[in-house]
């Protein structure tokens, strides 16, 4: 993982093609490069987070201020949960290393098997490490939030909404809403943090949203990526998935996202496991064969400096435009603080 420094400010250079700053040269992307795009996606990923969680600290603030104390959380940031991206990470790098296959297995035991074991595993860094790109910007706290919404009533639940969409809004039928102004304590969090509502014009009609911050990662489609990558590996994905069935696993397959149904195949295990199953013990076994295949089949071999090429080779024609996201996520965040404080 890379460090969340800042790189805003960087030589002109840097965020245009590199044929423009050497006339004559053939473009190259080295090392530098994918540093440089990567170090600023992972910082605008984590401000990108951290944006969320201010502007529902705007709402709540905005809602509590009217005697509202329990909350729709998912409603407090526009449903939004941001991407999280800790570097370039080929497919090929769910499968885990050896040694992360000796620690975790594949990590589902923690999410499936609720055990004393597990629930200290949840709160364990370096596990939490392991799983970050498949959990995302999981908040638990959530859930006990959302339990107290639903156990509100309906009156409270019917109350709040009008507090914070606006009356209009919130009386609107399903699929009017967006096209009214926004009103109540969402007008009020998007004002303070963007400072007015993004205006989309379709050919349905004409849409109210907060702006667009998808992160510059959407622009690349992973399956085309993958394409690419495999054929670069199709020598080593053979040998990985004939070791794999050598070991007694049956036949696998990438799928067109060069993902494995790993995560399937566990959780109908751990749901119809009998007292006299142990399909904990069968995943360690399981994630270390996978482990060692990918090893000795040379899946890992440059894997993902291959793939943080292939999506440099994609991005950097628009580096200018990752560092405006970036500067403008951190612009939004600024005025969501300085609301709050």
């Amino acid at each position: 993982m890379k460090p969340f420094a800042c790189t805003l400010m960087v030589p002109v250079c840097a965020i245009v093609l590199l044929s423009a700053c050497d006339a004559g040269q053939p473009e190259t992307i080295g090392a530098d490069d994918i540093d440089r795009i990567e170090t600023s996606l992972v910082n605008g990923s984590a401000l990108r987070w951290e944006l969320t969680q201010a502007e529902a600290r705007v709402a709540t603030e905005c809602m509590e201020d009217q005697g509202f104390f329990a909350h729709e959380t998912n409603l407090l940031h526009g449903g939004i949960v941001p991407h999280r991206f800790e570097g370039f990470a080929s497919p090929y790098s769910r499968i885990p290393t050896v040694e992360q296959a000796e620690q975790f297995g594949f990590g589902q035991w923690v999410e499936l098997n609720y055990t004393p074991e597990s629930a200290s595993m949840r709160e364990d860094l370096n596990y939490l490490a392991y799983v970050a790109g498949e959990q995302g910007w999981m908040d638990m706290t959530s859930l006990d939030a959302y339990q107290e919404w639903k156990e509100s009533g309906e009156e409270y639940q019917t109350e709040w909404l009008a507090a914070f969409l606006g009356e209009e809004r919130a009386e609107a039928p399903a699929g009017k809403a967006d096209q009214l102004p926004f009103g109540g304590c969402e007008l009020v969090t998007i004002e303070a943090v963007y400072g007015e509502p993004a205006v989309v014009e379709t050919e349905s009609g004409t849409y109210l949203t907060r702006p667009d911050l998808n992160s510059p990662l959407t622009w690349v489609g992973d399956g085309e990526l993958y394409r690419e990558l495999s054929a670069q590996y199709a020598e080593q994905e053979e040998g990985f998935l004939d070791c794999v069935e050598d070991r007694g696993y049956g036949a696998w397959q990438f799928d067109e996202m060069g993902m494995l149904p790993v995560r399937e195949q566990l959780a109908g295990m751990y749901s119809d496991a009998s007292e006299s199953d142990d399909p904990m013990a069968y995943e360690f076994a399981m994630a270390k064969d996978f482990a060692e295949c990918a090893q000795d089949s040379g899946l890992r071999d440059e894997a993902e400096e291959a793939w943080a090429m292939l999506y440099v080779d994609r991005l950097i024609d628009r580096e200018a435009e990752i560092f405006a996201w970036e500067q403008q996520v951190a612009d939004y965040l600024a005025s969501a603080q300085e609301y709050l404080a």
